[in-house]
């Protein structure tokens, strides 16, 4: 009989009891692996051996024995080997009822090392591995593809499947499976410090292009299958993380669809559907992307897309300034005819002045809403508040330089001179520190957060970030959002009172 699932929060908790849904034995299991220094290798092993022997055959027992000699040595020769125990721990549990996994793994001892690394880094790449055994092939030391930063890299590897070939279904997973294992392979360049955080993710944003033109060519032949025409006046348009080529590991794609008058509404329609469907579906190998469409004139009201002459009519009579500047961190996705004139469409757009007075109103009332849900929030268990190193939304956070920057780039006559240039130098670093922590936060966790980063990432950033050690870290992230909280009140108040 092969063992359970295990319910295990995906890094290792600090505390003993709340983060177990389990039952004691697991607890005390995960108790001994936080104190592993103290026991020592061997008892290491004979601890994984009687955790899983009881409920294996004796077969698997026998490969899972052979693992364990091997890679636990690893693994106690880095200075938090108890968080690369619990993610072996993880690890053994996803796979030991795949024996054909569990087989490579067992014959390819040359990979420990590298797979060690992965297991010492975080609970969320160990999860990517663990579902697919041709994944391993990246962490064999021979492995000669590397990555060139180049998106023809990516765009080769998914033009070598035969899409027309494969039932809807089996074309999802192929897809995903091949997303998959290109999503993994920047992963672990990065924890193989092959590439830095920045270089990480381009990479990312090139292989979310080179997926969405995929995609397109695969909803472009649905379209010639059930309409027998070509559909060639379209748009996409990439806002956020997608549109400044800066995407974590786990960004959605915010994205706005646009359409001309060639063809009847619902072919444009479909079209988009179905490319949203292709990006977005869940099936067994998971999803590719969450696709987030709220950022088009009706919103999560109305049709999917919109037409060229609604979405001018909307950003040059209706649209919030705050839209305005979400606008000038777009770029058009797609290349054909419509899309150019979508392009100068958005130039335009983007050249005409947005209000100083209009955008610290819309903050202010923001605030107000931000206001409401922290008194909300104050009834929270402090498990659900805020994260040290959430910097997304926060007060003082992403959002919040991105309105600073939109102040001090207009040259407001209410900032002195001397001290915008103080400041922007202390912003500067600051966005690239906010920006290094969503990335690591997002190779870490998926939606919800413990309250730890693994030691493996927080080495990473304070190495990339060139700060001593993870207490100067937090204190410089949390004098930060005070410092950017308090600049942009300051100028909301002196535009409001003016």
């Amino acid at each position: 009989m092969l063992y359970k699932k295990l319910n295990l929060p995906i890094n290792l908790p600090l505390t003993n009891y709340e983060e177990f849904e389990e039952n004691k034995f697991v607890e005390d299991v995960v108790n001994k692996i936080i104190k592993s220094s103290k026991i020592g290798e061997k008892l290491s092993i004979s601890l994984f051996k009687e955790f899983f022997e009881n409920n294996l055959s004796e077969i698997t027992n026998q490969k899972l024995i052979f693992i364990y000699q091997e890679i636990i040595p690893i693994i106690f020769q880095n200075k938090n080997k108890n968080e690369g125990l619990y993610q072996l721990l993880r690890f053994i549990n996803q796979i030991n009822s795949n024996i054909d996994y569990l087989d490579r793994v067992k014959n390819s001892p040359f990979t420990y090392k590298n797979l060690a690394k992965v297991l010492l880094f975080s609970g969320y790449v160990t999860n990517i591995l663990s579902r697919d055994q041709k994944l391993l092939e990246v962490i064999q030391p021979e492995y000669a593809i590397r990555l060139n930063g180049n998106i023809s890299y990516y765009k080769n590897l998914f033009e070598k499947i035969n899409f027309n070939s494969l039932d809807t279904e089996t074309m999802l997973n192929t897809l995903r499976k091949q997303h998959r294992l290109l999503k993994f392979q920047i992963l672990y360049a990065l924890i193989n410090q092959e590439i830095t955080i920045d270089r990480a993710s381009t990479e990312f944003s090139n292989l979310a292009q080179a997926t969405i033109d995929c995609v397109l060519q695969i909803v472009n032949h649905l379209t010639q299958n059930n309409y027998k025409l070509v559909c060639e006046d379209f748009c996409v348009i990439a806002y956020g993380r997608f549109g400044t080529f800066n995407m974590t590991a786990n960004s959605d794609l915010d994205l706005v669809f646009i359409y001309g008058d060639k063809l009847n509404q619902k072919i444009y329609i479909d079209f988009f559907r179905n490319l949203i469907n292709i990006l977005s579906t869940k099936t067994s190998e998971g999803i590719l992307y969450e696709v987030d469409t709220k950022l088009r004139p009706s919103r999560n009201r109305g049709p999917v897309a919109c037409t060229y002459k609604n979405f001018d009519n909307y950003h040059n009579t209706k649209a919030y300034s705050w839209e305005k500047i979400a606008l000038k961190k777009t770029r058009v996705i797609t290349e054909n005819k419509f899309s150019t004139k979508v392009s100068h469409l958005l130039n335009t757009l983007n050249s005409r002045t947005i209000s100083d007075k209009e955008v610290a109103h819309e903050i202010l009332k923001m605030r107000i809403n931000i206001n409401e849900n922290k008194k909300e929030s104050e009834k929270l268990d402090k498990k659900d508040l805020p994260k040290w190193f959430e910097t997304k939304y926060v007060a003082g956070g992403q959002r919040d330089i991105e309105f600073l920057k939109f102040f001090y780039e207009n040259k407001s006559s209410i900032i002195d001179q001397h001290e915008k240039d103080k400041k922007q130098l202390l912003f500067k670093r600051l966005e690239n520190v906010f920006f290094k922590l969503d990335q690591v936060i997002n190779i870490c966790f998926m939606k919800e957060k413990q309250d730890n980063l693994p030691s493996a990432a927080v080495n990473l950033l304070i190495n990339e970030l060139d700060e001593k050690d993870l207490g100067s870290l937090k204190a410089l992230v949390s004098q930060g959002k005070i410092d950017i909280y308090n600049t942009l009140n300051k100028i909301l108040e002196s535009e409001i009172t003016q």
